[in-house]
């Protein structure tokens, strides 16, 4: 595929060389502010993009595109015109910012006859499928917790009143929205849909810097734990009758896990197909997209907009109000 990359970030930086491993891309635009020209140049040296651009609308109207990959904060996901210029969009999560957001572009997606497909590490990972089947072996899923916690780099910033993306609730920042969604993807990815959401947050200047997110089930009682204010070993658990899972590390990398039999016995597992969390993401969905496989797709949007839904839940159930997407993206 031909792909048009919209941000030059973090993310972008720790992608690329990922995607670069994958024969299906080709690197063909980039998009970006404009406000750090160096960086971007070193970007397009490094990975061979043929176009730069510092206007999004000259970016979509380059018909060599047929895929463009979202990369930027949270409040520009909301890829409207991308889809209406009939390009499959990759987008980073948090896909949009609320479920009705996220059932336009559906809806949109379904007349141009595009994919459009979230780019979340863990459930593409070996290791969550086997994950996904080793509950079988747990006889009744009692209780689960997951906890991926990751003191930020930014928050020390924030603490001395410099606010970027990812506590801005402007920008739809916040611990739920940048790391806490990875164990809500998880849980709905293992369990379903739950019947309650309710989010007990640390809020500091109007956004949650770390939070508890309850999800109620019949069967089950699932804890979710986010935090960037303060850091943990991200260890989680998945108890049941017959045994115990023991996730080690952040859950959107899933690394390794261990079944623990209460009868005595324990089965340890680390089957990635690769060392670096995106990668079998990004080979995945370009199958996808490749194949024209839109029953997959569409199955992955509708788990997304599960996930969309808890998200909104549990930030009104925490009273914390996002700011509005840009709808020129």
């Amino acid at each position: 595929m031909n792909l048009g990359i919209v941000g030059a970030g973090k993310i972008v930086k720790e992608a690329l060389p990922v995607m670069e491993q994958i024969s299906a891309y080709t690197f063909q635009s980039l998009v970006s502010s404009g406000r750090n020209p160096e960086n971007v140049e070193n970007l397009q040296k490094q990975f061979n993009i043929k176009h730069i651009f510092d206007d999004y609308d000259a970016f979509l109207a380059d018909e060599t595109i047929d895929t463009i990959y979202l990369a930027v904060p949270n409040h520009l996901h909301y890829a409207r015109k991308a889809i209406k210029q009939h390009k499959h969009v990759i987008c980073e999560k948090p896909f949009t910012l609320t479920k009705e957001e996220l059932l336009e572009l559906k809806t949109l997606a379904e007349v141009h006859q595009v994919i459009i497909i979230e780019a979340i590490t863990n459930l593409y990972l070996s290791n969550f499928d086997v994950l996904k089947q080793s509950l079988l072996e747990l006889g009744d899923s009692k209780i689960a917790q997951f906890n991926y916690s990751q003191y930020s780099s930014r928050y020390d910033d924030f603490k001395k009143g410099i606010i970027q993306p990812a506590f801005d609730p402007a920008k739809g920042g916040g611990a739920l929205m940048d790391i806490n969604v990875y164990n809500i993807h998880l849980a709905i990815a293992l369990f379903g849909k739950p019947n309650g959401v309710s989010y007990f947050a640390n809020i500091e200047n109007n956004i949650d810097t770390s939070g508890i997110l309850q999800l109620d089930y019949d069967d089950i009682k699932v804890v979710c734990i986010g935090a960037k204010d303060s850091s943990s070993d991200n260890q989680s658990y998945i108890q049941g009758e017959k045994a115990t899972i023991n996730i080690k590390g952040p859950t959107n990398e899933l690394k390794a896990f261990e079944l623990k039999y209460n009868n005595g016995g324990t089965q340890s597992y680390r089957v990635n197909q690769h060392e670096h969390r995106m990668y079998e993401e990004f080979v995945k969905i370009a199958e996808i997209i490749k194949e024209k496989d839109f029953d997959t797709a569409m199955q992955k949007l509708e788990h997304s907009i599960q996930v969309s839904e808890v998200l909104e839940l549990a930030l009104d159930s925490a009273h914390i109000e996002l700011g509005p997407s840009v709808n020129n993206k």
